[in-house]
């Protein structure tokens, strides 16, 4: 008999159980992989919680102080000066 290629691909069984023991296997795996996605997505949305904390503690020291908080320095400076020039002109 000639040999002839072709695109299947086979193994042979686990000696008459092959079959059964593949889907045992493969129901397992199954499981393992929806019990493995799961732990991902948590651990994904951890990552992205400590990225968004990581995210806003960069934004507020990059910010500095509020303009409120400027404004309020700013007149007490004012309010200081003011208060010891008439001292000195008394």
């Amino acid at each position: 008999m000639a040999y002839m290629r072709n695109n299947l691909i086979s193994r042979p069984g686990y000696s008459g159980f092959g079959d059964i023991w593949d889907t045992i296997t493969g129901a397992a795996g199954g499981v393992l992989k929806v019990y493995g996605a799961g732990e991902q997505a948590v651990g994904a949305a951890a990552a992205a919680q400590q990225t968004n904390s990581s995210l806003a503690a960069a934004l507020a020291a990059q910010n500095g102080p509020s303009m409120g908080t400027l404004l309020l320095l700013g007149g007490a400076g004012v309010a200081a000066y003011l208060i010891l020039r008439k001292k000195r002109a008394a």
